[in-house]
């Protein structure tokens, strides 16, 4: 006989999700970012500490005589080695904590489902599970709840867009995000604006998709209020 099924979404559980993304968050804005925060200021540092470094070396003749602006060359390349190094951490770090985020409410999602079904005593095939977030997004609409119609969603779409366009560069998701965030892939330097990513062909190798903190502090809220819209019942349409 037919039936209907139903997630629910106790509030103590809505909150442990919320508070979940929340330590990412604070962890990454407290701990991690400030590793990479002062790029210029550690790079100038490292410079000066190496030219100190050359300036006390001791002093044997003329036969030791080095050209200052030989060495003084070399430690400018020294800093600006460093200083890029720094910054594409800085980079690779930003896009990390923000693909781990997207992550996390992924299978946050996958697993308040599991739940449910065993609450409701439904049984989903292994191919049907193994859809992932595809799944996920098909059991919210199944019991009425559409992502397309909250309002979290258009920030939340264009995070998994950002997510696969780091892990796997070019592609679908690429030419989705480029019609979404096309600020993304514009990158100002002294001749120009330059899409980077066409020129490198990799998002990890070099620091080629434009994202930043704001871009972090913007998804975060998102799957905030993701949890926030989701009403505490979401009943299913009449099974077949």
């Amino acid at each position: 006989m037919p039936r209907k099924t139903e997630l629910y979404l106790y509030d103590g559980q809505r909150e442990i999700f919320k508070k979940d993304i929340t330590s990412i968050k604070e962890l990454f804005f407290e701990r991690i970012y400030p590793l990479f925060a002062n790029a210029e200021k550690e790079a100038e540092e490292y410079e000066n500490n190496l030219l100190s470094n050359q300036m006390e070396q001791p002093y044997y003749g003329e036969n030791d005589m080095i050209d200052p602006a030989d060495f003084v060359s070399n430690i400018q390349a020294e800093g600006l080695r460093k200083y890029n190094m720094l910054t594409l951490m800085q980079y690779r770090t930003i896009g990390m904590w923000i693909s781990c985020m997207c992550q996390v409410w992924e299978q946050q999602l996958f697993a308040f489902i599991i739940q449910e079904v065993h609450h409701n005593l439904k049984v989903y095939s292994e191919a049907d599970i193994g859809r992932g977030f595809a799944f996920s997004k098909d059991v919210f609409k199944y019991h009425n709840q559409p992502f397309e119609h909250m309002a979290s969603w258009g920030k939340l779409k264009e995070l998994r867009h950002l997510f696969n366009v780091l892990k796997h560069a070019e592609g679908y998701s690429e030419k989705s995000l480029r019609e979404i965030r096309p600020d993304y892939f514009i990158n100002s330097h002294g001749m120009g604006d330059m899409d980077l990513l066409k020129l490198y062909k990799s998002t990890l190798l070099e620091p080629t998709i434009h994202i930043s903190t704001d871009d972090f502090t913007v998804y975060y809220n998102a799957i905030i209020n993701f949890w926030d819209e989701l009403p505490k019942s979401m009943i299913s349409s009449v099974e077949i």
